[in-house]
């Protein structure tokens, strides 16, 4: 509700109020909504997370399980280089310098431990909760039958998520990130374009 900066500029009060996210809402806030409209068209969203986090030292994958524990990550730079970053996960880090000789607990999953099935079902648990669709990546093996693959949107269909993006490494386009095993030694943005 915006009683001060207005409603953004296409908000329709009676098509707004009927959307099924905001039937809801609890009562005194879509009175708010229908006295005073809304500023903005969508109040929830759960961001993508990957590039940003590298930011906050990988903090966060939000909604995402950890890709790998450790993996290289290639950003487009303005110059339209490449820089490579090598990326570790924070928790696992932290669990090899206070246990370096101990195996991992099953608590430590990476994203390709995971079924396809697992990466809906944990989206489907919060898109009742958030009006947009959400940014969540199913990473699934190059080799998955197509019927397989196809099989991952009927399935986001039928779960009533608003989206799903599924990612799969292919020869021409290759991957954004790299298991550590797999990737190139990372180097820095000036090393990498000589």
């Amino acid at each position: 509700m915006s009683r001060r900066t207005g409603f953004y500029p296409v908000f329709e009060r009676q098509q707004y109020l009927e959307g099924a996210f905001i039937r809801t809402l609890p009562d005194d806030l879509r009175d708010g909504i229908a006295r005073f409209g809304v500023r903005n068209s969508h109040l929830t969203a759960i961001a993508p997370t990957g590039t940003i986090s590298l930011l906050a030292d990988n903090l966060s994958s939000g909604l995402e399980p950890v890709f790998r524990f450790q993996f290289t990550r290639r950003v487009l730079q303005r110059d339209g280089r490449h820089a490579t970053h090598s990326v570790q996960d924070p928790a696992w880090r932290l669990w090899q310098e206070g246990h370096p000789d101990q195996a991992l607990p099953e608590a430590f999953l990476q994203a390709d431990d995971l079924e396809p099935e697992a990466h809906l079902v944990m989206q489907a648990a919060l898109q009742p909760y958030v009006d947009s669709a959400m940014s969540k990546t199913v990473n699934v093996p190059q080799d998955m039958p197509f019927e397989r693959f196809k099989a991952i949107y009927r399935r986001a269909h039928a779960l009533g998520l608003k989206g799903c993006t599924t990612f799969r490494p292919n020869s021409v386009t290759g991957a954004v990130l790299e298991s550590a095993e797999s990737a190139t030694p990372c180097c820095d943005i000036e090393r990498e374009n000589d």
